[in-house]
């Protein structure tokens, strides 16, 4: 609708017309539909703690292995000048 307004209405430049139309569904969706912004980060939130905090035995003792020879393969590279 405001963007309609600004671009059929006023005679604004369509990019122009756009980017207020945005903000301005922005502003209202931010203000008017709280809750499900912060189901959906909830959900999000959820989403990203399954993927890495449940890693296996086995996981953790290879990333074990590759840090010691990472770290043996540092300490005998000349230091840098």
């Amino acid at each position: 609708m405001v963007f309609l307004g600004l671009f059929l209405g006023l005679n604004w430049p369509i990019f122009v017309s756009g980017i207020i139309g945005l903000i301005f569904a922005f502003a209202v969706a931010y203000l008017f539909f709280n809750k499900l912004r912060l189901k959906a980060s909830e959900d999000v939130r959820k989403a990203f703690n399954k993927t890495s905090a449940n890693k296996t035995n086995k996981q953790l003792a290879e990333e074990a292995i590759e840090d010691e020879y990472d770290e043996a393969q540092r300490k005998m590279q000349p230091p840098a000048e």
